[in-house]
């Protein structure tokens, strides 16, 4: 992780965040068992950009094709939360095996049968279990116990599948995979817990900490070589990241729909919590982030680019987003290209340690991105102190601020 430093809405340093991340067991482990691949080596050498704008504009397209509609008399985006009963934001009623649909992915299989098949017989969450599937598998309505799942096979797809297990500081599921791999309509969930400690379904995540104790959590799920993830409609709580790759310029990673939340262990640093990530190299995307669900308590990012490498064709759009230490991050050095950040409702529901964009970076139109129609959703007894019911409904500008017109930068 590269180290730098953290700051205020108000600019003024506070605790490193380094400090954080190199104090960290998992951290440490990861650094010793699972080092980020190097993306320099792949990232624009011969692909055009405006090859990736294409492939990222239909990735996007395809996935809001699959969000599931809302119902015709929703609210507004800004007057929605997760688990309020409209269903606007991806939550325990549209995310997860048990919410999978007909036809979901376009694949023609049938909705949730009303139970799942054990994987096999005499699991236990703490034993090891090895999956390995032909190439362009679809692998449906499977349930997989396990210490740690490792997964070979290139191409695969798993719908309304649960994943579930305990294993602190390692990784839940490994993917050994060279090109592709999609999880659709899937939960991915510590063993020891039907639902995540302190949240009752109806906040977008627990309001208390620490939510799943660091001796119950797993910690994360890795791509182990260049496979990149397209993840759509999953239920993911109890660990502390997702590290996964963030795109080649002919294959972007795409996330949609998403209900990520209730991180484990959030009273305590040994864990970084990230959300998608993290991603510490640089050199990153194209990759698409729309239409998710990024909600807990944490001392790291929802979108955790973490690198000082430029991160190219990143769009993060028309997400929920609430809590965390600094809530997005797109880079630790102002340096980042054709970033795109639109019609996302930034929430003061959760408690927030820092700010919404790490540092405040923002290279603006100079460098080809875009910041429009961000939204500050504030009400009476939220967590984030820094708004108030006077910000709901004003945009939110890259310096942390509110305003009542949007940025133009």
């Amino acid at each position: 992780m590269h180290a730098w430093p953290l700051l205020s809405r108000t600019g003024v340093l506070t605790t490193s965040e380094r400090d954080i991340k190199t104090s960290s067991r998992g951290a440490l482990y990861k650094r010793r068992h699972f080092p980020v691949i190097r993306f320099s080596r792949f990232i624009r050498a011969t692909v055009a950009v405006a090859a990736a704008t294409a492939l990222m504009a239909s990735a996007s397209s395809a996935g809001a094709e699959s969000r599931v509609p809302a119902p015709a008399t929703s609210v507004s985006a800004v007057d929605a939360r997760p688990n309020d009963g409209s269903g606007y934001w991806p939550d325990f009623s549209n995310t997860g095996y048990a919410n999978t649909p007909a036809n979901a992915g376009g694949l023609g299989l049938g909705a949730y049968p009303g139970s799942l098949t054990d994987y096999a017989a005499n699991m236990s969450a703490s034993k090891p279990l090895t999956l390995r599937y032909p190439d362009n598998s679809v692998i449906s309505f499977k349930h997989f116990l396990a210490l740690k799942v490792s997964i070979y096979g290139d191409n695969l797809t798993f719908v309304g599948c649960l994943f579930e297990g305990t294993d602190p500081n390692d990784n839940l599921i490994q993917i050994y995979s060279d090109n592709n791999i999609k999880f659709l309509y899937s939960t991915l969930k510590p063993n020891s817990y039907s639902m995540p400690p302190g949240n009752d379904g109806t906040v977008s995540s627990s309001h208390s900490k620490p939510g799943t104790p660091f001796d119950k959590s797993w910690q994360l799920a890795t791509t182990m070589k260049e496979a990149v993830a397209v993840m759509d409609h999953n239920d993911i709580w109890g660990n502390a990241g997702l590290e996964m790759v963030t795109g080649f310029p002919d294959r972007p990673s795409t996330w949609t729909n998403n209900y990520i939340h209730d991180m484990a262990d959030t009273s305590h640093n040994v864990y970084h919590h990230d959300g998608i990530g993290p991603q510490s190299e640089g050199n990153g995307g194209p990759m698409i982030v729309d239409h998710n669900t990024l909600a807990s308590l944490g001392n790291t990012n929802a979108l955790a680019l973490q690198g000082d490498g430029v991160y190219d064709h990143i769009s993060f759009t028309n997400n929920y987003v609430s809590g965390w230490g600094y809530a997005v991050s797109i880079g630790v050095t102002d340096n980042a290209t054709n970033i795109t950040v639109t019609g996302n409702i930034f929430s003061a529901e959760l408690e927030q340690l820092y700010g919404f964009l790490y540092g405040n970076i923002w290279g603006g139109s100079a460098r080809g991105s875009t910041w429009r129609d961000n939204l500050v959703q504030a009400r009476t007894g939220d967590g984030n102190s820094a708004f108030s019911t006077a910000d709901n409904g004003k945009y939110l500008w890259p310096d942390g601020e509110s305003h009542t017109t949007d940025y133009t930068g």
